[in-house]
């Protein structure tokens, strides 16, 4: 049984209104906290190296589904100074209910100290994850959850032995909605992304470690749409990222 209750952004009693694009946004200190009954198991198999298999899986059955909206204004509650505000965009913050949530994870981790010699220090670290899961707005539609991806992947081979540390890890998500709406062409979502790091360390001494970090080596680019792939809204990156350094403890 869980409860998660609103923000105090999301209660606030106050407004901003914008003439320039005509929106109005606000809080909701009418918000009731979501309500969640849920179920989770898991099957574990403790394996060599401080290692685990594993599959899990869970349900949550959510009333209440806290969730951003945006609506028309069809009065003149927002009108003042002679400027009519009447056809205005209201963003705000609405309970929607009905709401269910589910998933299984598939994980494994070990390191594969029965290589021989050096091989020892390999392993793999490494998750898959399906998830699935709606909600019925305010206006009575189905929405999926803002932020789910339906599948992720998260894998990691690492080497650890001599004083050496290294990792390289991927991870991969499907593309997830960003912002629902009335009108489901008009949706936004993040198109599906991927990042491939590597981390490096050498202790050359107990209190003296040496390091290079590099991320998103593959220079991936981050994509927003309206509906569609064809309907672009935001292309963004951060380009590949390097680190080195030296750490040293008293």
């Amino acid at each position: 049984r869980g409860v998660a209750r609103p923000s105090f952004g999301e209660i606030r009693t106050s407004v901003a209104v914008n003439d320039v694009s005509e929106t109005v946004s606000g809080g909701n200190p009418d918000l009731e906290p979501e309500r969640a009954w849920g179920l989770d198991a898991a099957l574990e198999w403790y394996l060599p190296g401080a290692g685990l298999a594993s599959v899990s899986a869970f349900y949550r059955k959510v009333a209440d589904v806290i969730c951003d909206a945006t609506t028309v204004i069809r009065d003149d509650r927002y009108d003042a100074n002679g400027v009519d505000r009447t056809g205005y965009d209201y963003a705000t913050t609405l309970n929607g209910s009905d709401g269910k949530l589910s998933g299984v994870e598939f994980a494994y981790l070990q390191q594969w100290d029965f290589l021989p010699g050096p091989l020892a220090g390999l392993g793999f670290q490494g998750n898959l994850t399906f998830l699935d899961g709606d909600f019925k707005t305010p206006d009575g539609t189905t929405s999926a959850y803002p932020g789910m991806s339906d599948t992720l992947v998260n894998a990691s081979l690492f080497y650890e032995r001599y004083g050496v540390s290294a990792r390289l890890s991927y991870q991969w998500r499907d593309a997830w909605l960003d912002e629902p709406s009335v009108d489901a062409t008009d949706e936004t979502y993040w198109d599906a992304t991927e990042q491939l790091d590597l981390s490096l360390r050498y202790q050359v001494r107990p209190e003296l470690t040496v390091f290079f970090d590099a991320n998103n080596l593959t220079d991936e680019i981050g994509r927003r749409y309206q509906g569609a792939t064809n309907r672009p809204i935001e292309v963004e990156g951060t380009g590949r990222r390097y680190l080195a350094g030296v750490r040293f403890n008293f």
